[in-house]
């Protein structure tokens, strides 16, 4: 791995026994794996105009990915194993990209931290205060 590319956390396989689903929620950047079966991916129901509708299913065999290159929400699957053999899928994550916030806060700490070095380094009150007469 590139010291450039972020790193990834990956969870620990999620069972998917015969007939049964589970509701999984895809951070932007992550990446869904089956790593034994096949599943099926139904996705939630999107705003599209005024009205809601809901892609198809994706099938995904073991190993195939399912990229989630959103940018900026994640979304929300369904998982369905429709076939006789169990499945199990796992979530690749992305780190976290650093937000604006933490960098105004590092900045506005900074800047707190300079006033006050300055404020301790002006003469006190009474020696201005003599000064001026």
């Amino acid at each position: 791995m590139s010291p450039h590319s972020p790193s990834t956390t990956f969870s620990p396989p999620l069972p998917l026994p015969s007939g049964e689903s589970l509701w999984l929620c895809l951070p932007p950047g992550s990446t869904l794996r089956p790593t034994r079966g096949t599943i099926s991916v139904r996705w939630a129901p999107q705003p599209c105009g005024h009205t809601l509708h809901t892609p198809p299913m994706t099938l995904l065999a073991a190993g195939e990915p399912l990229a989630w290159s959103g940018t900026a929400q994640a979304i929300w699957v369904q998982l369905y194993n429709a076939t006789h053999e169990p499945a199990a899928v796992q979530l690749e994550e992305a780190a976290p990209t650093p937000t604006l916030w933490p960098k105004i806060w590092r900045e506005l700490r900074a800047a707190l931290r300079r006033s006050g070095n300055a404020a301790r380094e002006l003469p006190s009150r009474r020696s201005a205060w003599h000064g001026a007469r």
